[in-house]
């Protein structure tokens, strides 16, 4: 088969490669398009440590064409969405349902070859059957969408209440999209003109430029925030959300800063303020939650994505994402 191979960083091309061989409880997935998204930017880069060589690519959607011995043949045939990220399933994290941050967690494109290829290798019950009639590019960004999901989820807000997000880039807009759909009311914080009206556009109420706690904190008491959620990623924003914070509020984090930040524990305890962190999403429940989702016509997550590249594209795209020269979501269909 034809797989886009890394190296080392920045040193990929196209190659001729085995078909993967199936384990007992495997499928072969034969990849109708693949999403690119920072994660895999880190790994081309090589800020992100790999084994090489690599096949990156783990927002894959395709058919299933083969099947190992434990796996019916029914399945044979069946589109299907890949969760690309499995546990050990023998430690004491899997055993609570906490696959997601086991630490012998394995993710497709980053641990073992993925979807820059024109077939990978998936366990059978991490193929997620899909309907044909979903558009190509809103299943191949089933698994962003499902991060999510995930992410909204720990906000245990219920339909009707308000939730804010500071920060309205392609994570934030997606949480602001999902929660709309959920029937929440949503209110962002968000400096930037262009990312501020897409917010709005998908469905926020209302907008704060405030440029401290204490704005900040008047604001989402004004709209009766129940959830914050920080999806920045930067620590002035990380920050902002936890001294802001009105009494009782649950503050998610998302975005992925790396500094150290403050707060005051009596002030937490007495206005009984939470901080949850999130992280991909939860076997087996949040995958199905948002193919239901897109199946009930409430938003389509492909609608900021490309149009489908060819395989020897991927370099190139992956090149412009480090360096800031993309606005959609690029999309690598490796049968083109």
């Amino acid at each position: 088969m034809r797989a886009a191979v890394l190296r080392g960083p920045r040193e990929m091309s196209i190659e001729s490669v085995p078909v993967p061989q199936l384990a007992a409880d495997e499928v072969l997935v034969k990849v109708e398009a693949n999403g690119l998204c920072g994660s895999d930017v880190h790994c081309y880069t090589g800020e992100r440590a790999l084994e090489y060589p690599m096949v990156l690519g783990h927002e894959i959607a395709g058919h299933i064409v083969a099947v190992g011995e434990n796996v019916s043949p029914e399945r044979l045939g069946e589109r299907v969405s890949v969760e690309p990220n499995f546990g050990c399933g023998e430690c004491s994290l899997c055993a609570r349902g906490l696959e997601r941050i086991c630490l012998r967690k394995q993710t497709i494109g980053i641990t073992r070859w993925g979807g820059l290829a024109e077939y990978v290798a998936v366990p059978h019950d991490y193929a997620w059957s899909i309907p044909e009639t979903f558009a190509l590019r809103d299943a191949a960004t089933i698994e962003p969408t499902t991060v999510g999901v995930h992410a909204f989820s720990r906000a245990q807000a219920a339909p009707g209440e308000t939730i804010a997000v500071i920060g309205c880039g392609g994570v934030g807009l997606l949480i602001v999209t999902i929660a709309v759909a959920k029937g929440s009311r949503v209110v962002v914080m968000e400096p930037n003109p262009a990312r501020r009206s897409a917010a709005l556009a998908a469905g926020a109420v209302q907008y704060s430029e405030a440029r401290n706690a204490d704005e900040a904190r008047a604001f989402f008491e004004q709209e009766g925030a129940v959830a914050i959620f920080e999806c920045a990623g930067i620590h002035a924003t990380t920050q902002l959300a936890l001294d802001a914070a009105p009494p009782g509020t649950r503050i998610v984090l998302v975005g992925l800063t790396m500094e150290d930040v403050k707060f005051n524990p009596l002030r937490f305890v007495r206005q009984e303020l939470e901080i949850r962190g999130t992280l991909i999403y939860e076997h087996p429940t949040d995958y199905p939650v948002t193919i239901d989702l897109i199946a009930s016509g409430k938003f389509a997550p492909g609608a900021t994505a490309s149009e489908p590249q060819p395989l020897e594209s991927a370099a190139s795209l992956l090149d412009a994402m480090a360096a800031g020269k993309l606005n959609a979501k690029p999309i690598i269909s490796p049968q083109e």
